[in-house]
């Protein structure tokens, strides 16, 4: 016996249909990023961040903007 539930169809119907999409499409699996890829990206960041600080200390000095309250 079959019961009918709601939205059940769509669900099927959009599964079948992204299987049926690219049958023989190779599936490739998810590998972790390495150790030294995670450190490049936290030395780049680490960088990124001290150049970004570095250019808001040149436009606050070119640029200075009142303080409130001096």
């Amino acid at each position: 016996m079959t019961y009918f539930i709601a939205g059940n169809t769509a669900v099927e119907n959009s599964r079948a249909l992204s299987q049926s999409a690219l049958p023989n499409a190779p599936q490739e699996p998810y590998e972790e990023p390495t150790r030294r890829i995670a450190g490049v990206r936290a030395r780049l960041g680490a960088a990124l961040r001290s150049v970004a600080a570095r250019e808001l200390r040149l436009a606050e000095r070119l640029d200075p903007s009142p303080t409130c309250g001096s």
